[in-house]
């Protein structure tokens, strides 16, 4: 009965211990490709670019990549070719691919984690830092499609202020705030101040309404002074 009941509760603390998640080498990445992984290996150069910064674990990028774009760059070390250049390193996400190469996109620091214990993972350490690689085909590749991608985003911003030129000349905005205009103001100042009317309306007390257009006006009492003037802003 002893006996069982030792095995018994061998077997419970075995089962009560979490599996440790699998540690998959870069050379293994594309196995996973559609799914979160583990991946470890060594970065062995640093691409960085305006649109993204791209971490390579084989000489000319020609293996797994991680890609940290600009947008995200921030949350970030500054030094990040510094700090994780030569480094032997964990990177969690989701796998993708692209042409046949496993890549992932790294959006955090937590994704990130640099092995300093050799005895913490079964990949074996290099006992020097691989010199950085000559650029080859694949690096320049990734070179082009990020310059493709750096094209279509100043394409982008210039038809987007393109088109905000169109709306301004469209749209101009209404003129200053008059400087002297007030109310009791005859028609001679108005005019000094914003120019003649589009328009002039009769009011129904003898006055008359400046229409100045865009939802500007002036109206007059009928002894020909200011009442109100609406639109214009800075009043």
């Amino acid at each position: 009965m002893a006996r069982r009941l030792a095995l018994a509760l061998a077997l419970v603390g075995v089962l009560g211990v979490p599996a440790r998640a699998e540690v998959v080498p870069v050379t293994r990445a594309g196995e996973y490709v559609g799914t979160d992984a583990t991946v470890e290996g060594r970065v062995v150069a640093v691409y960085t670019s305006p649109l993204a910064t791209v971490l390579g674990f084989a000489p000319n990028f020609a293996g797994f990549t991680a890609t940290i774009l600009a947008g995200d760059r921030a949350k970030f070390p500054g030094d990040v070719e510094e700090r994780y250049r030569g480094k032997l390193m964990q990177l969690t996400g989701p796998v993708t691919a692209y042409r046949g190469k496993p890549e992932m996109q790294v959006r955090d620091p937590s994704q990130l984690k640099i092995i300093t214990d050799p005895n913490a993972t079964p990949t074996p350490i290099a006992t020097h830092v691989a010199a950085a690689p000559t650029p080859g085909p694949e690096f320049e590749e990734m070179r082009q499609r990020i310059a493709a991608l750096e094209e279509r985003v100043a394409a982008l911003e210039a038809r987007v202020a393109g088109n905000e030129r169109t709306l301004g000349a469209q749209n101009p905005p209404p003129p200053p705030p008059p400087t002297t205009l007030a109310v009791g103001a005859d028609a001679a100042a108005v005019r000094r101040t914003l120019g003649s009317p589009r328009e002039v309306q009769r009011g129904d007390d003898g006055g008359e309404i400046w229409i100045y257009g865009t939802g500007r006006s002036v109206t007059f009492g009928p002894d020909g002074r200011v009442v109100v003037w609406t639109g214009f802003t800075g009043r």
